[in-house]
């Protein structure tokens, strides 16, 4: 292979690398998936299931496009404040300072997203609180989630409370993301069930 080929391809890859970073750290829906745009959460969570969230149809252009544009305000679908219980069977630390917690479905084996924003990022003061405390029942539950995905070799039964969030589409599709790319984002509340 010649040398210059070799520079392109490095280049390439660096190149898509830093979209994906650009993508992640600097999403103006920042403030959305961090409760930053004035967004009151409800009080009463409804419960729901990952097969419900994986069937809820996104946003949508006339063309019949996914529409989640990275500048785009809380859409409707993004007001409800979920509960539900699945197994964790994955767990990492993005690129942005989100826990990525892959969730599986005890029954169905369907999988979702969900996510629990860094508490130190900037977001609302009275929802900094429950994102501490939910990244540390993970941790309790887990252990401290690295860079590198780790799955745990009995994925803990858990119940999770957060708010209904469609993400764009992504270059390099995470590990979980529904087919419709619904997730709970953030999340705010975890606790461990019995099995």
């Amino acid at each position: 292979m010649p040398f210059q080929t070799i520079i392109y391809f490095i280049t390439g890859v660096a190149a898509l690398v830093g979209v994906v970073f650009f993508e992640h750290v600097h999403s103006p829906r920042w403030s959305v998936k961090t409760l930053g745009d004035a967004f009151v959460v409800p009080e009463i969570a409804t419960h729901t299931t990952i097969r419900e969230q994986r069937e809820l149809q996104p946003p949508r252009a006339v063309d019949g496009a996914v529409l989640v544009d990275e500048s785009a305000a809380r859409f409707e679908s993004e007001r409800t404040l979920y509960t539900l219980t699945a197994r964790l069977v994955e767990a990492q630390v993005m690129e942005d300072g989100d826990y990525h917690l892959v969730l599986e479905d005890p029954t169905t084996g369907l999988r979702l997203v969900a996510e629990i924003p860094d508490g130190d990022a900037p977001m609302p003061t009275r929802y900094a609180a429950y994102c501490h405390n939910a990244r540390h029942m993970i941790d309790a539950l887990i252990g401290q989630p690295s860079r590198t995905a780790m799955s745990p070799a009995a994925p803990p039964l858990i119940e999770i409370t957060g708010v209904g969030f469609f993400d764009s589409p992504h270059l390099v599709v995470p590990t979980g993301m529904a087919p419709n790319y619904r997730e709970i984002h953030p999340v705010l509340i975890v606790k461990a069930k019995e099995r």
